[in-house]
C-alpha cells in the first residue's frame, strides 16, 4: 500500500474550490508575471514571530507542486510582486505548510505587505 497523494487529493481539491485563479505573480528578477490558483488569506493568518510570539500577517497560500510545475523556485519568492483580487501586494517571505510527504507536496504561505501602505 502506497502512501496517500495529499496533492492529488487534498491540496488540489481545495485550492480548485478555494482559490483565486486569477493572482498574478511577478519575480524580483523581472521574469514575466505567471498566473497562479493561490487561497487569499489577507485577513491575517497566525504566524511565530521569534520563540513564543505570534503576529498576525495577510498572506496567500500555494500549493508547492503548482510553483515546481511553473518552474519557479521558492528561493526567488521573496520581493516578488503578488496582485490578488484588484490589490497588489508584496511577498516579504514564505513559510512551508508542508504535507507528510514533505514540503514539496505540501503548501507554501506567501507573506505580503501591501504595496500601498
Amino acid at each position: 500500500m502506497g502512501l496517500i497523494d495529499f496533492d492529488t487529493l487534498l491540496y488540489g481539491p481545495v485550492h480548485g474550490i478555494l482559490g483565486d485563479d486569477e493572482a498574478e505573480l511577478t519575480l524580483a528578477c523581472g521574469d514575466p508575471p505567471v498566473t497562479l490558483t493561490v487561497i487569499d488569506k489577507t485577513e491575517g493568518i497566525e504566524v511565530l514571530d521569534g520563540p513564543s510570539v505570534a503576529t498576525i500577517w495577510p498572506a496567500a497560500v500555494v500549493r508547492a507542486a503548482l510553483l515546481a510545475e511553473k518552474g519557479i523556485a521558492v528561493e526567488s519568492l521573496p520581493k516578488a510582486s503578488l496582485r490578488l483580487n484588484g490589490k497588489d501586494w508584496t511577498v516579504v517571505q514564505h513559510s512551508y505548510a508542508p504535507s507528510p510527504q514533505g514540503e514539496d507536496k505540501g503548501e507554501i504561505r506567501l507573506l505580503l505587505e501591501s504595496c500601498h501602505g
